[in-house]
């Protein structure tokens, strides 16, 4: 048991972890912080992807590639490939984001306790919260920022499957100032699950080809390998050699929170998470800052809405996600739904927007 009264203690040393212990530490608050940060361990590798106007916030020194252009392939083979400038889409890596912090932040800041153990519970009683370990040990904190993964109970909850290689192929056929956002031309989806191929290539001959797959089925590691392999031999025939490999999942919905002012969730968790995409990083980014300055982080309802819309018609009609989505970006400008997709879009461009979708289909769920 330690004695030592933390002003925060920070549950898991992920993304949403970190960016709040950095956030906490570059504010004027936290010239004279102690911060308790717990950590499970897991480095497992991921990429942080994410987009940011020409004012980058979001740890650019820590970006190891932007692309200025995106692309989106339709399921009949069509390319829509748009300038997105002013916004560029970043890429982190894991390695480089937890080399960061452990190798240079976290070991020359004293501010930091950074210590390997289990939470298993935590306590708000009085001033002081209480964070239990699983081999017995208890500190004391002000603020509990808790980023633990939480079960869903949601009986049809649907899922971010995924399952990417790195790839370094023998020509240089790649652009690589081109990015390819979403790929549904291999005829893969069926009506238990959404299937397209997502690209970042690196270089003209290095690129990240990643099957994703929205269904409420378990992880299928076989299945998915063998699409991530259909489709390579479908869309290219140039010799390539795989450099390593990544895997995960999303859980895709929203998250009932029972925070408090000094005990609260971060992270997906704490449902800074777009519900219908998986994207996060920012929205972990922004929630980071908003919690090192005494902010609140609010999001306008009416994008919780969206999100549910498309999340019903996912539970319940899989196999229209790919018309839904040729549809939406052969008519809508690509910046505008990457705003849409970050909540920054106003009320009469998502009534435009909306309207360019099929209206039957969002009615028949609204009242579903």
């Amino acid at each position: 048991m330690s004695s030592d009264i933390y002003d925060i203690a920070i549950i898991g040393a992920g993304a949403s972890g970190l960016q709040l212990l950095y956030e906490s530490l570059q504010a004027d608050s936290g010239k004279e912080m102690k911060i308790l940060l717990l950590d499970s361990g897991d480095r497992s590798t991921k990429s942080w992807c994410f987009w940011e106007g020409h004012t980058p916030t979001c740890f650019p020194f820590l970006v190891e590639k932007t692309w200025d252009k995106m692309a989106y392939v339709a399921t009949n083979g069509s390319t829509i490939q748009t300038d997105i400038g002013p916004l560029k889409y970043q890429y982190i890596s894991s390695e480089r984001f937890f080399a960061y912090f452990f190798n240079e932040l976290i070991p020359h800041d004293p501010r930091v306790t950074h210590l390997h153990k289990w939470v298993s519970a935590t306590t708000e009683v009085g001033a002081f919260n209480t964070v239990h370990c699983d081999d017995g040990d208890i500190f004391y904190a002000k603020k509990i920022a808790d980023s633990r993964p939480k079960k869903s109970l949601d009986p049809k909850l649907i899922y971010q499957h995924f399952s990417g290689k790195f790839i370094d192929f023998d020509q240089p056929i790649l652009d690589e100032s081109c990015l390819t956002l979403m790929d549904f031309s291999l005829a893969a989806s069926t009506k238990e699950m959404a299937v397209f191929h997502y690209i970042l290539p690196f270089s003209p001959t290095k690129a990240l080809i990643e099957t994703t797959v929205f269904t409420q089925l378990a992880y299928d590691a076989q299945a998915y390998e063998a699409i991530w392999h259909q489709y390579m031999q479908s869309h290219y025939s140039q010799a390539y050699q795989i450099i390593s490999s990544e895997a995960g999942t999303i859980p895709m919905g929203f998250h009932t929170n029972t925070n408090t002012e000094n005990v609260f969730q971060i992270g997906t968790s704490g449902g800074f998470m777009k519900a219908s995409t998986g994207y996060a990083f920012t929205r972990m980014h922004q929630d980071a800052v908003n919690r090192a300055q005494n902010r609140v982080t609010q999001v306008p309802s009416r994008f919780r809405f969206y999100d549910h819309m498309l999340l019903k018609i996912m539970k319940n009609e899989m196999n229209r996600i790919p018309d839904v989505m040729d549809r939406l970006f052969s008519k809508v400008p690509t910046k505008r739904i990457l705003q849409f997709l970050d909540d920054k879009t106003t009320l009469g461009q998502e009534i435009r927007l909306l309207a360019q979708l099929d209206i039957p289909l969002f009615i028949k769920h609204l009242f579903r």
